[in-house]
């Protein structure tokens, strides 16, 4: 049961190695600040950054964790992180080229989903989406205690039994002895657990490096309980690509917010903005 908004939840704002916001950013401030403007809201900063912006409470990390994807999908991959919001039981992250367009936050908290974010589609936009699903992490919601959970899990990334039946079934007989030391190389958690898999994630090459094809595809190797939306209510939640297809499936209703709004199709989001 959540204990109340300000306890319950909070939008977390990953900002960057600098102070200053482009036009765009802003209108993302505004729609945050306009819509859940009544929930703790955090910029997590680079610790170097001398930054202010009022209403909001600074978090600073690392500044290896900023200044790129790859260094941001770090940050999103750190227990650190997650740690700094542990009296939250959800976080909102609110990337700036987000939007919300309504107060639903606290219904989408008590989904007791784990994690949530507009569903991966398949179209000219993304064409490496094989299964359509959930979904980006751009704007979702995350459960805190969850996702500490999967970070400090003991479970192997793949059983050893399991991962040397695969070698047998395709590996001639007389050239298995020269694979057995990588059988036992993976009883080592060290080498087969959560924590090797997302210190590597980003050196992904078939295009799931970001972190939110971890958690939307991977966590529940650590923790079968881990909950992903569906399709149908990653929909609910949230669009990113083709957002009038999006729209026409979700029954002509806008969702609680959107992910990428300037980059995919801003034609179709402009009616929605909040003027200044």
């Amino acid at each position: 049961m959540l204990v109340g908004p300000l306890e319950g939840v909070a939008v977390v704002v990953p900002a960057y190695n600098r102070a200053h916001f482009t036009r765009d950013e802003e209108v993302s401030f505004r729609h945050l600040e306009h819509v859940l403007g009544r929930y703790d809201k955090f910029l997590a900063v680079p610790r170097s950054l001398e930054i202010e912006r009022p209403g909001y409470q600074i978090q600073r990390f690392d500044d290896g964790y900023f200044g790129s994807a790859i260094a941001n999908g770090k940050l999103m991959l750190s227990p650190a992180f997650y740690e700094s919001f542990r009296k939250y039981r959800y976080i909102l992250i609110y990337q700036l080229d987000a939007l919300v367009f309504s107060d639903q936050l606290l219904e989408w908290c008590a989904t007791d989903v784990d994690y949530i974010g507009a569903p991966w589609v398949q179209c000219a936009d993304s064409p490496w989406v094989g299964t359509p699903r959930v979904g980006n992490g751009g704007l979702s919601l995350r459960k805190v205690s969850s996702f500490l959970r999967v970070l400090s899990s003991e479970q192997y990334w793949i059983h050893p039994d399991v991962y040397w039946q695969r070698v047998v079934s395709g590996t001639p007989w007389y050239l298995r002895g020269v694979y057995l030391p990588r059988k036992w190389f993976k009883y080592i958690k060290r080498f087969n657990g959560v924590k090797r898999q997302v210190a590597q994630w980003h050196l992904r090459p078939d295009g799931t490096k970001n972190e939110d094809h971890f958690w939307s595809d991977e966590a529940v190797r650590y923790d079968d309980q881990f909950k992903v939306a569906s399709f149908d209510m990653g929909l609910r939640f949230a669009f990113e690509v083709v957002p009038r297809h999006c729209f026409e499936l979700n029954n002509r209703r806008l969702p609680f917010g959107c992910h990428a709004w300037p980059r995919y199709d801003r034609a179709f989001w402009e009616p929605y903005l909040l003027k200044s």
